[in-house]
């Protein structure tokens, strides 16, 4: 079931949902196409959550220096509280980033709302960097990280070891 499972039951002896969060190539090369990139197993990390047995949220991590870590991020589904403590868990506690960095296309508006509503802040803009316009760079920072806490890590049954 990967890493960490869990499954909600209705009432009736039934499963509504089914989760689970797991890491590695198969979440990589999910992610890669999604974010217009590339996965390396050997340079990067990948942690996905799988929901009734299919991808539906991924980060691929890559470039650690000591200080900071780029991510990449892609969504298709509902995320877990969990899911969300052990994405930010692995670069921050883990890896003992300062800083999380993800480069988002100005165009794509959709990432850059979900990266603001997620805590990241627009620290720099870099002009016609992508093929549809500027590139920017949005960062995070462990103190500013609201997944960190007891609400998100108490629905996770441990903390991501990719």
């Amino acid at each position: 079931m990967g890493l960490y499972g869990c499954r909600l039951s209705d009432g009736l002896g039934g499963d509504l949902v089914s989760w689970s969060i797991t890491h590695g190539a198969e979440v990589g090369h999910w992610v890669a196409p999604r974010v217009a990139g590339q996965y390396h197993a050997e340079m990067s990390e990948a942690i996905g959550l799988v929901r009734e047995g299919k991808i539906v949220a991924g980060v691929i991590y890559e470039n650690w220096n000591g200080a900071s870590i780029v991510t990449h991020i892609a969504i298709e589904g509902r995320l877990s509280p969990g899911y969300l403590f052990a994405i930010y868990h692995y670069p921050f506690v883990q890896c003992g980033v300062r800083k999380i960095i993800a480069p988002v296309s100005a165009g794509n508006t959709k990432s850059v709302a979900m990266c603001l509503n997620m805590g990241f802040i627009i620290e720099a803009r870099i002009a016609d960097a992508t093929p549809d316009g500027d590139l920017l760079m949005l960062t995070m920072t462990a103190d500013k990280c609201r997944f960190l806490g007891d609400r998100y890590g108490k629905k996770c049954k441990g903390t991501a070891r990719p």
